[in-house]
């Protein structure tokens, strides 16, 4: 039922009992590349680090770094029915002993969740077990699985220094960290300003193939044509790309791609971007300077994605439209207030993110986590 091998780091016998760290968190990119951040620069500073997640999240872990994740072969049950949905409890059951045998076999000091339905049988084990218990929440909106661990946790740290959102009974062990992006993106960016053309990242195609898909496509092609040269790097699902090379027509400028581990190289080409609004994209284009126009997904959780977009609308980071209202006249408009004045509004915008990225959060994560140890 789990995968194999649950390793930690290399034995260092200058390395301190106290300091081993469970992380766990859910399967999806979102989920994920937060605490891959994390992870990278504990294990860099000597930590003893179990990295746990659920089957997606596989994929994005080099092969280096999954000799040290331990996989989860579990489903959420309240997306499934009836005998799927019964044997999901089941499972999720099972994970929870398995949890506490684990937890029991390498004794973590601390255990750091940041959501997900994967982080719930670690983090019940944890409960169970007393280990001290932290957990980190990306989204403006408090995820559920963080909301049940709340009473159980040390410290709830948070990457929005607003907690509007969150129900005051929350706030008492609420601390602002900022937040926390892969190594990668923490290095300096030196994007160059194109004048002839505007480079264009579209990110999202993955999950919402037909809005961003061929629409899209053809509203680029209009634009190239009758406004402003364009290139476009565009993310959508393999079996979509003949469709949207059709409707790219004459417009020949353009990339497609289904996923790419690089995604940083072409942040570092483009000068603006179109994307869904999860924290961690969000986060990550700020961390890189890289403007972007939200459209949050709208069947998302608790309409988070909105609220992420929103936070960072207020930030003077981006602009938000709505995917009722996204449409080739919504984009053009904002391609014209950016063309126009030689781009000074993607360089208001740059300045708002450099703002943010006077946080650091992963030196703020540590001296947290430092506390609980």
């Amino acid at each position: 039922m789990y995968g194999s091998g649950f390793s930690t780091v290399p034995k260092q016998k200058s390395i301190i009992m106290k300091n081993r760290i469970t992380i766990t968190t859910g399967g999806t990119a979102g989920h994920i590349y937060p605490m891959l951040g994390l992870y990278e620069h504990l294990i860099q500073k000597g930590y003893v680090v179990n990295f746990i997640t659920d089957h997606r999240g596989k994929k994005y872990f080099t092969p280096s770094i999954l000799d040290n994740v331990k996989i989860l072969k579990i489903n959420s049950p309240f997306n499934l029915k009836g005998l799927s949905k019964i044997l999901s409890f089941f499972y999720l059951f099972y994970a929870c002993i398995y949890s506490v045998i684990l937890l029991i076999v390498n004794r973590p000091n601390l255990v750091i969740g940041s959501g997900g339905y994967a982080s719930f049988p670690i983090l019940t084990a944890a409960s169970l077990l007393r280990i001290n218990i932290i957990i980190y929440e990306t989204n403006i909106i408090l995820g559920k699985t963080n909301k049940i661990f709340y009473n159980s946790c040390k410290k709830l740290l948070v990457g929005c220094d607003d907690l509007d959102f969150f129900p005051k009974k929350f706030h008492s062990k609420a601390a602002y960290v900022g937040q926390l992006v892969r190594s990668a993106f923490l290095a300096d960016f030196h994007r160059k300003n194109l004048k002839d053309r505007l480079v264009i990242l579209v990110i999202g195609g993955s999950q919402s193939s037909e809005f961003f898909g061929t629409n899209l496509a053809k509203a680029f092609s209009v634009i190239d044509k009758n406004i402003f040269p364009l290139q476009i790097y565009h993310q959508c699902k393999f079996e979509k790309f003949n469709e949207i090379e059709n409707a790219y027509g004459d417009f020949k400028n353009y990339k497609l791609f289904e996923f790419d581990s690089n995604i940083r190289d072409l942040m570092q080409k483009s000068n603006l971007a179109i994307t869904r609004s999860g924290s961690s994209t969000l986060s990550e284009m700020v961390a890189v300077n890289l403007p972007f126009i939200a459209v949050p997904l709208p069947s998302s959780l608790d309409n988070h994605q909105f609220y992420n977009a929103k936070y960072y609308e207020k930030k003077g980071c981006c602009w938000v439209l709505e995917q009722n209202v996204f449409n080739e006249d919504s984009l053009k408009k904002i391609i014209l207030e950016i063309i126009k004045n030689n781009r000074e509004q993607l360089d208001i915008k740059i300045r708002s993110m450099k703002l943010i990225n006077m946080t650091n959060a992963i030196e703020n994560f540590e001296s947290e986590i430092n506390k609980y140890l």
